[in-house]
Parts: C-alpha cells; structure tokens; sequence
C-alpha cells in the first residue's frame, strides 16, 4: 500500500490518479465503514454509504483542501450522508403514516372537504412559486431530497437551495395563513 502524505493524496485526486484514489479507498474505506455502520446498522446500506462518499470525493476532487486532512473530510462526508439517510428515510415514514391517516378518513365529513380545500388553497400557492424555487420546494418535501442531494441536481450551491426553500416556505405560509 502507498504511504502518501495528506498534500500527495489531495494532489494526486485532484490529477484524477486512480492509483492514489485506490491506495485512499484501501486504505480509509475500512473506517468509513464502520462510522456508517455504527448509524445505519445494516450492512448493505453502510456499504452504499462508503461508496457515495468516496463517489463525491472522485467528483469534487478540485475542491479539495490540502490543508485539510482528507480523513477528516472522509469522516465527516460519511456522517453527514448517514444523516441526510436517516433524514430522508424519516420523511418518508411520516408522508407513509400521513397518507395512512388520510386514507382512514376517505368519508366525505366536512373535515375531508376542508382538507381539500385547503390542498386546493396548496396547489395554487405552489404554482405561483417562481420555477426555480418551486423545484426546488418539491424536491425536497416531495421527493424526500436532502439540500446537497438538491444542489448536486441542479447544479446550484447549497446556499441557493436553502435560500429558494426559505423562500417558499414564507410564500407558502403568508397565502395559506390569510386564507384562513
């Protein structure tokens, strides 16, 4: 195994060496596993994880700091990708209880009307959202996005994300408070 200083491994990623690449994976994967592990607590998943990580390394390779210990950074992007999983997989649980509830309460009771009502009231407040904000809206309580997972579609920075998210949720709340 190469035994490379933290400013080789970042240059060598950076020049696309899959050699140095290959030596970081051996030699950081292992670790990474087992801080995935320790929060997803299935194997498969935790694999995926280390996976995706040292995908986004590969990708974003010119945003490297070589200041920066590269694991330092692996731990970290792991962690933050077990997050963002267990984030979205709790977004997920909840739109499938939601929609369990909802189902329950199919009779036509005044209540069910005021709730399509105000679905209704929803739908039109999202459409005049601008394009960009509303996209990034449903992506993100829609499709169960995390803002990363958002910014890396859409080619855009994590801030713009946050920022288009704010965005609407005032939007969103100022018509659907004076609605009421």
């Amino acid at each position: 195994m190469l035994h490379l200083s933290n400013e080789e491994i970042v240059k060598g990623i950076r020049n696309r060496s899959k050699e140095v690449f290959e030596a970081v994976f051996k030699q950081f994967a292992p670790s990474m596993y087992n801080i995935a592990y320790r929060y997803v607590k299935d194997e498969d998943d935790a694999n995926d994880m280390v996976q995706d990580v040292f995908l986004n390394l590969w990708k974003g390779a010119e945003n490297l700091d070589e200041r920066a210990p590269v694991n330092h950074y692996l731990a970290r992007a792991t962690v933050n990708t077990c997050l963002n999983r267990i984030k979205k997989e709790q977004r997920k649980e909840g739109y499938v209880k939601e929609q369990l509830v909802t189902a329950s309460h199919a009779d036509n009771t005044p209540s069910q009307l005021e709730h399509k009502e105000l679905e209704a009231q929803y739908r039109s407040a999202l459409e005049k959202l601008p394009e960009q904000c509303r996209r990034v809206f449903e992506m993100s309580r829609l499709k169960g996005l995390s803002p990363a997972e958002i910014a890396e579609q859409l080619n855009i920075s994590i801030n713009t994300v946050y920022a288009h998210l704010t965005t609407a949720l005032k939007k969103l709340r100022v018509v659907l408070i004076n609605k009421e």
